[in-house]
């Protein structure tokens, strides 16, 4: 992976990223019409979705792959106003709801999980894939 990329191989593997996701896409809309098994297009779609993740990260790096895992992450994880439990993936040791008996349910509240993606690795290894 060179440090620097000028903006034509950026524009280069950007398309070559979108016409690897374009043939995954098409593979899952029409694979049933083609009379390919459901089996077999979900091997070649995670197939093809393992080359751009490598691809993405030879040419990018690794901190673009997980960058972008994180945004389709956040895009899937949304809530609606009538989904209160989604905030429980955010912290998911967190106490949602305490009673007034229950004092010891603030020591819950240091939810140590989300600090696995933000966090500072103390060994140089990374804390999360």
């Amino acid at each position: 992976m060179s440090s620097k990329l000028s903006a034509e191989q950026i524009k280069q593997a950007d398309s070559l990223l979108s016409r690897l996701d374009k043939v995954a896409s098409d593979i899952q809309a029409n694979h049933k019409s083609w009379g390919m098994s459901f089996e077999a297009a979900k091997s070649l779609v995670n197939g093809l979705d393992k080359v751009a993740d490598d691809l993405e990260t030879s040419i990018f790096g690794s901190e673009s792959l997980v960058a972008r895992q994180r945004e389709v992450v956040a895009k899937v994880i949304q809530k609606d106003s009538d989904e209160k439990y989604m905030d429980t993936f955010n912290k998911p040791t967190a106490p949602i709801q305490t009673d007034a008996d229950e004092p010891y349910m603030s020591a819950y509240a240091d939810d140590q999980s989300s600090a696995v993606n933000g966090g500072k690795s103390t060994t140089g290894r990374p804390l999360a894939p």
